[in-house]
């Protein structure tokens, strides 16, 4: 069973990847998730939706 995220927790894909934050359940059953790129002196906001079983806590505890 996928864990159960709510807005504001620290995830990962689970393949790897930047450490992001989800910022809501869609209706479709994904969770949109925020974080950012770094180009240079630049740090770029990046969104994306991804289904449950893509996502691991990234929250030391």
């Amino acid at each position: 069973m996928a864990e159960v995220l709510k807005p504001g927790d620290i995830v990962c894909l689970k393949s790897g990847g930047p450490k992001m934050t989800v910022s809501s359940p869609a209706a479709s059953g994904l969770y949109l998730c925020h974080w950012f790129n770094r180009e240079g002196d630049a740090w770029t906001p990046q969104h994306a939706a991804f289904k449950p079983e893509q996502l691991k806590s990234a929250d030391p505890s």
